[in-house]
């Protein structure tokens, strides 16, 4: 099937054939679309971790307070619990398992901290965006 002549053929200087098809045609402007393809993308990863870290903060943020309740409650167990071994050892599991994961949302909760820092740390020198990297070299009140 043979296209009309595009109107964007004339403004970038190439001339389309009348023989020509436009899948050829089109193969002169793969450098023009490829560029194109490897900017978005980009951004679209991005975006994309950001909200990945801050969604894995606010669950580690909510998942932390459960974990310290359980500490308390196999605590409370364990000083309190009068019973058979089973109950005793019930609370000690509990424990156990309350530490390791709060260990575990503290550390998640680090590692998207400092995922989402990283790059306003490594460009920007260790300053937020917006604001001048000369430190101690304030012109303000002078």
């Amino acid at each position: 099937m043979r296209m009309q002549e595009p109107e964007q053929g004339q403004q970038s200087g190439q001339d389309w054939q009348a023989g020509q098809e436009y899948s050829e045609y089109r193969a002169g402007y793969e450098g023009e679309y490829e560029t194109e393809q490897k900017i978005y993308p980009r951004d679209e990863r991005r975006m994309q971790g950001r909200t990945l870290g801050i969604l894995v903060i606010i669950l580690a943020a909510i998942g932390f307070f459960p974990a310290v309740a359980g500490i308390v409650g196999s605590a409370l167990v364990l000083e309190y619990g009068q019973g058979p071994a089973e109950v005793l050892a019930g609370g000690v599991i509990g424990l156990v398992s309350s530490i390791i994961v709060m260990l575990v949302f503290v550390a998640l909760f680090v590692i998207a901290v400092i995922a989402l820092a990283r790059p306003y740390l490594i460009r920007g020198r260790g300053t937020a965006p917006g604001r001048s990297s000369s430190r101690g070299t304030s012109s303000e009140g002078e």
